[in-house]
């Protein structure tokens, strides 16, 4: 079982759109996902969070709470108000400081204790430590303090506060950071002052990134916001926070006028300061699609001179693999290096050392291609996993998980990393270009369970169900279900004749998704399935499934020489339902491949006529084109982002890099021997990693991967091959 955690923390956590929020918020998601129990408090009077798999769930206070809140000493906060005064806190930031001198604040800490049976306290921010530490110590529980700053040095700098207030700020901090059990600061320079201060018991957990996010996202902001067609430079923030404030100011006054012509500055957030906006300088507002903005970017800028903590707008810049300017103070809590992950200037040098940058594409890629790796090993899975380990009595500081895209250049990835699951191993189809129908076996329940766990470690956020025939697994619904708590979005990839007995049940465990195999019309598709009546009872599941509108489908087409002719045919069919359509040549089957100068000529008039309805068909004109010489005896090897963008398990625990199940050479190890979050970074999954993406497979698979490749990474899947106009360059 899980630790049971309670979060105390300020109230602003929705929309997600300050760097203090996002930790509460994001540490919160990842130890559920580790599978922890999270509550979170805030001033909210009336209820507290319950942090579920699938989301956040309000939990109202009992009644009798809520009677015993309205006595006359806990109703009104005007007296803890009066006490922050007294101490000198800033009167904008009160609302951190309230929960030390208010009694409704450490009766809810204590009815949320024993309802939920609390076994450890976190108090976000010095002043939550107060509740935290009393509801800890009468109810035999840990008290944690997570600094997002040492804020008596981070007021210090911005407040203008004289040295006696600052005095007792600085002693009643340390005090609540002595009183807790364990200090949690966000870099190595806050446990030094911490240390400094008298403070024993520091461990550095650093703040995090959300890299799924980051998953292919594309924006044309200069079509967007009407910009020119030159560079586009960014920068983002709570814009009222006052070091943010001075940050545009000067990039305002001392950059802007000296950008070349064309080149625009978009800055992203709430609290804009107008009186700085130009033709040159766009305020976005808040954006909900911030790593989009990040990602179409051409470079980010960091010129902060004043705060405290690490900076999480550098993460999410190195997420979308951008090159950054900052100054010395914007980069301090991370361990970044000048010229390795970002180009590090003083302030009489920042607006120089940005015009570098933009008149420099190639360096900008390298830092860019560093800044990713770097956030890579700072996903919040990883920071999660840390601070479960520390909840349950560890000591020691986060290690940056490391990275498996050390070897790759700056890209966009092709989509949500995704566990391709084998969930067992018989059908009831015999088709003919299959082998998986025979010996049937299923994964048992346990070890899947195990493997979900695993998978949201490393940060699968897709799950594809796959067989043999799925929908034969006992447990399938079970399965789903365990994936959506953990989640991840769940597809399933089904022959759908006995989808029908099994549909309600498979809905309600939380299915999203489903992809139909129809290969043909009904003589030919019966014919390669193996059995009549095959494509009648696929089509009436699949109009079913249309018609109720509870899932997310598409039709998966292989062709062959036998149904190359049916191809439109079956495309118009679909394309009446308005289901989505994709097809690919068929894979290690010789005598079906498309070798005769008419099954060619068909193949190319069937791709010519879909391309001319369905955009992502045009796109990849050149894959398809390609499929032939595939089909011809050029089989590789060919180049992938298997073990990085995806990676498949066996029903017998085979951890592979795709979906080819017999490829020779393919294995790299098993999960029931070795938990997936141990092998996924280990030397020698990274070795294959290395080898798929430098030399190539030669398993002889040709499928969207492929493709994914090119417009991933902006190259040939082949080695020494050139890259398809129909993939654009990325980076």
């Amino acid at each position: 079982m899980g630790v049971r955690v309670a979060i105390l923390c300020r109230p602003d956590l929705f929309p997600t759109q300050h760097g203090a929020a996002a930790r509460i918020v994001r540490s919160a998601e990842a130890l559920v996902a580790a599978g922890d129990q999270v509550v979170v408090l805030t001033d909210d009077r009336n209820q507290y969070w319950r942090v579920r798999p699938t989301g956040w769930e309000a939990v109202p206070y009992g009644p009798r709470l809520r009677a015993f809140l309205e006595w006359p000493l806990l109703r009104n906060q005007a007296r803890a108000e009066r006490w922050c005064a007294r101490v000198g806190y800033p009167r904008e930031e009160y609302f951190l400081y309230r929960p030390i001198f208010d009694p409704a604040w450490w009766s809810r800490a204590l009815y949320v204790g024993l309802r939920e049976q609390i076994d450890v306290f976190q108090a976000e921010f010095p002043g939550f430590a107060a509740p935290a530490v009393l509801a800890g110590r009468l109810l035999g529980a840990k008290s944690f303090l997570s600094q997002h700053n040492i804020e008596y040095d981070r007021l210090r700098q911005m407040a203008g506060l004289d040295a006696s207030i600052l005095t007792r700020i600085r002693r009643i901090e340390i005090l609540l950071m002595q009183a807790v059990d364990q200090v949690l600061t966000c870099s190595e320079e806050d446990r030094q002052r911490a240390e400094e201060a008298g403070v024993s018991e520091v461990v550095v957990l650093p703040h995090g990134v959300d890299l799924a996010n980051y998953q292919g996202q594309q924006r044309d902001l200069r079509k967007d916001y009407g910009l020119p067609p030159g560079p586009v430079l960014f920068f983002h923030g709570t814009l009222h926070y006052a070091p943010n404030t001075e940050a545009v100011a000067f990039l305002a006054q001392e950059l802007v006028p000296r950008l070349p012509a064309g080149a625009s500055l978009l800055i992203s957030g709430m609290g804009a300061p107008t009186q700085h906006g130009s033709e040159r300088l766009i305020f976005t507002g808040p954006v909900e699609d911030l790593p989009a903005h990040i990602q179409a970017a051409d470079l980010c800028l960091c010129p902060l001179f004043a705060g405290g903590g690490t900076r999480m707008k550098l993460l999410e810049y190195f997420a979308g693999a951008r090159a950054v300017v900052s100054t010395p103070l914007g980069a301090e809590g991370l361990p970044v290096k000048n010229d390795r992950e970002l180009v590090i200037a003083e302030k009489a040098d920042f607006v120089e050392e940005t015009l570098r940058l933009l008149r420099d594409p190639s360096r900008r890629e390298r830092l860019g291609r560093a800044a990713r790796r770097f956030a890579a090993a700072r996903d919040w899975s990883a920071v999660g996993a840390s601070l479960q380990k520390l909840h349950r009595g560890g000591k020691e500081d986060f290690v940056p998980r490391p990275s498996i895209e050390g070897h790759l250049p700056p890209r966009q990835p092709s989509k949500p990393l995704t566990l391709l699951l084998l969930v067992n191993r018989g059908c009831n189809l015999r088709c003919v270009f299959c082998d998986l129908w025979d010996k049937p076996e299923n994964m048992p329940l346990p070890k899947v369970l195990e493997l979900l766990t695993e998978a949201r470690q490393i940060g699968t956020r897709t799950l594809v169900l796959t067989g043999g025939e799925p929908l034969l697994h006992p447990q399938l619904p079970q399965i789903i279900a365990a994936a959506r708590s953990q989640g991840m979005d769940v597809n399933l990839t089904s022959n759908g004749t006995l989808l029908d007995r099994h549909y309600d049940r498979l809905v309600q465990a939380g299915l999203q998704s489903i992809s139909f195999s129809l290969d043909g019309l009904p003589e030919t598709h019966d014919r390669l399935r193996g059995q009549k009546g095959a494509w009648a009872r696929t089509w009436k599941a699949l109009v079913h499934a249309v018609h109720d509108k509870k899932l997310d489908c598409c039709v998966y087409f292989v062709v062959t020489r036998e149904n190359v002719r049916e191809l439109v045919p079956l495309w118009e069919q679909v394309r009446s339902l308005g289901v989505r359509f994709d097809f690919w040549p068929v894979n290690d089957a010789p005598d079906l491949y498309l070798r005769s100068a008419d099954d060619k000529a068909a193949w190319t008039a069937a791709v010519a006529h879909i391309a001319r309805h369905d955009r992502d068909v045009a796109r990849r004109a050149h894959y398809y084109a390609e499929g032939l010489n595939y089909h011809a005896g050029e089989k590789g090897p060919v180049r992938c982002l298997g073990l990085v963008d995806q990676y498949g398990v066996t029903y017998d625990g085979s951890l592979l890099p795709c979906c080819v199940w017999g490829g020779d050479g393919l294995k790299v190890g098993n999960v029931f021997d070795t938990p997936l979050s141990q092998l996924w970074s280990s030397p020698e999954v990274q070795q294959h990693r290395e080898k798929l993406y430098g030399e190539g497979c030669t398993a002889g698979c040709y499928n969207h991967s492929l493709y994914e490749f090119a417009v991933s990474t902006g190259e040939s899947h082949r080695i020494g091959g050139t890259t398809s106009a129909a993939a654009p360059q990325i980076g």
